[in-house]
């Protein structure tokens, strides 16, 4: 994976993130701002019929025809199909002074006086909100005292906020001495503005929102660009390990390094020609160099012995899978290269050691590092031998079909065999080996994540 693809990966996630947090942001926002209508209505309605409190004083202290009218006008003044639509007022013994509706609505007066349930009171401001024929209203009981000071709010039928201080201020030690009761109608254009405050609160949690994921993005990327230099380093060292650790197990088994590298080369292009996927390619490189790694626990009588083994000493030198897949087993990094180390000497017929694995059942590693191996080594010089031409070695595998060798694990190698065969000779030194191998390794291991 490039950083290229890195970057755009991050890019969707967040976007993606921040997509649905706006959402949620979004939704909850909407639906806390939906809950507010009931108190921003209610607030209107008592801004509103605090303008008549003086009109009521007046009346009361000098209770006048014309104080009354005046009273009466400022109510009827009131009247809209956006405020108020029904006004009363009455004195401290809830006896009618006066009473003003708007013309339209008076035939709706009865259905909205059994709509909403009756005040306590109190003395104390009250509101309830209600929905008639599609439409809101709120009924508002305000007490009028001597001072013309208002006091706290309580809210039937609904979730209550008070109101600010300077709205509800105390009005201890102060009799009541009236009573305003209103029908405020929310219309359609204090519906749209209370809904358009609710839409900017909105459209500003989002812009928030995104606003944030801006601002990360590049942080993000900044500590991916180091995770990653970290992470290259990290990966890298660890393939010098396994690469160092191989060509230790190879010099005391009497091996060479540049084995090591052409069986891991003609491994991998085998397992490319069938077709196997990175990962599986990962797991066999790392298996093609730790593949006996578990000869580190047999001892050197045995191991080093120019003789041939007894057959009790042979049993010994079988057990070198086993401890092979023991140390690697517990490296979360190394665990799938076991595949190659525990059973790279099981044959197709299950002839082979140490769990005598049958066709399917041997790892498709194991099958492929087996034939490469066997065939490097015909064709390689040895202090016992000379080595074969790649014609008589491609006959002794093709003779371990069946039998020693997969046959479609074969049948694959013999397309490529010779044409690998002729790129391995142009490397006379191991240090060409390893440069070509390095380019492998990097092919298939440089955007790897690692698990340590």
């Amino acid at each position: 994976m490039t950083k290229k693809e890195i970057h755009k990966i991050i890019f969707r996630n967040l976007l993606i993130g921040g997509l649905v947090i706006s959402t949620l942001v979004g939704s909850s926002v909407f639906f806390i701002e939906q809950h507010q209508i009931d108190d921003y209505v209610a607030k209107l309605a008592l801004q509103e019929s605090t303008k008549y409190t003086l009109y009521y004083s007046n009346y009361h202290q000098s209770p006048t025809q014309i104080n009354l009218a005046r009273l009466e006008k400022a109510l009827n003044k009131s009247l809209d199909d956006d405020r108020f639509i029904f006004i009363e007022v009455f004195d401290q013994q809830l006896k009618p002074i006066a009473a003003e509706s708007l013309e339209e609505f008076r035939q709706m007066r009865a259905k909205l006086k059994q709509a909403f349930p009756s005040f306590q009171m109190a003395g104390r401001t009250e509101y309830i909100k209600t929905s008639l024929d599609g439409e809101q209203y709120v009924k508002v009981m305000v007490p009028i005292f001597a001072n013309n000071i208002l006091v706290s709010t309580k809210h039937f039928g609904g979730m209550f906020h008070p109101m600010d201080a300077q709205d509800t201020p105390s009005s201890e030690n102060s009799a009541v001495i009236g009573h305003f009761i209103g029908i405020y109608h929310v219309g359609e254009t204090i519906l749209s503005r209370i809904y358009q405050q609710i839409l900017l609160s909105v459209l500003y949690s989002i812009l928030i929102v995104f606003l944030t994921t801006l601002l990360v993005y590049p942080v993000i990327i900044q500590l991916s660009n180091k995770l990653s230099l970290l992470s290259l380093s990290l990966l890298e060292s660890n393939i010098n390990t396994i690469k160092s650790l191989g060509s230790a197990i190879a010099k005391r088994d009497s091996d060479t390094h540049a084995h090591n590298y052409r069986v891991t080369l003609y491994a991998v292009k085998l397992a490319e020609t069938l077709k196997l996927n990175m990962r599986e390619i990962q797991a066999l490189i790392k298996g093609a160099f730790l593949h006996d790694i578990g000869k580190i626990g047999i001892p050197d009588a045995i191991l080093c012995k120019p003789d041939k083994l007894t057959e009790t000493e042979f049993t010994v030198m079988k057990q070198h899978v086993v401890l092979g897949e023991d140390i690697v087993r517990d490296n979360r990094w190394l665990a799938d290269a076991i595949d190659v180390v525990r059973y790279h000497h099981e044959k197709y017929d299950g002839s082979g050691y140490t769990e005598g694995l049958k066709g399917k059942d041997i790892p498709i590693n194991a099958k492929i590092f087996a034939l490469a191996d066997v065939f490097d080594a015909l064709t390689s010089k040895r202090p016992y031998k000379e080595a074969y031409p790649v014609e008589k070695a491609l006959n002794i595998i093709r003779q371990g079909s069946g039998n020693h060798f997969d046959p479609l694990i074969v049948k694959a190698f013999e397309t490529i065999a010779r044409q690998m065969y002729e790129e391995m000779s142009q490397f006379n030194n191991e240090s060409a080996l390893s440069q070509q191998l390095d380019g492998v390794i990097k092919c298939y291991f440089a955007d790897m994540p690692l698990t340590i």
